[in-house]
């Protein structure tokens, strides 16, 4: 017996051979029965979890699609208002300038005194009181 440890070395040794058997047979067990049944539920847990991402990333753009189709349907509403204003006011305007053409004349006039136009307009009287426009061909 070893004075220092306490126990005898025989028993040393049959606790670490123990351990080594009880490590032998862990991993033959392992290796033999566990171990190629947990790469296979691993495997399976792995594609049920690349299933559910994927499922998640399809379900992600169905939404985006759905919402970008809801934007259209609503800016096609929104033109289609626009365009039925924009129709009322020039319908309006178009009346009243066929029933009051004093309007336009007027505009006619101040446009002429502005002289903003930047070209040179002949005034000649007809009888539909209207300019000619073929004085421009002079200047060539």
């Amino acid at each position: 017996m070893d004075a220092a440890v306490g126990f005898p070395l025989s028993t040393i040794f049959w606790w670490i051979g123990t351990v080594v058997v009880v490590i032998v047979v862990m991993n033959m067990i392992w290796s033999l029965g566990i171990g190629p049944r947990w790469k296979v539920w691993a495997a399976h847990q792995e594609g049920l979890a690349d299933l559910a991402k994927a499922n998640n990333e399809q379900q992600i753009q169905i939404a985006k699609a759905k919402a970008r189709l809801d934007a259209a349907e609503l800016n096609k509403k929104a033109a289609i208002v626009e365009a039925e204003a924009v129709a009322a006011q020039i319908e309006a305007i178009g009346s009243q300038l066929t029933e009051h053409d004093l309007y336009l004349r007027w505009q006619w006039i101040k446009m002429m005194e502005d002289g903003n136009s930047g070209a040179k307009v002949i005034y000649v009287p007809t009888e539909a009181n209207l300019p000619i426009l073929e004085a421009s061909r002079l200047k060539k």
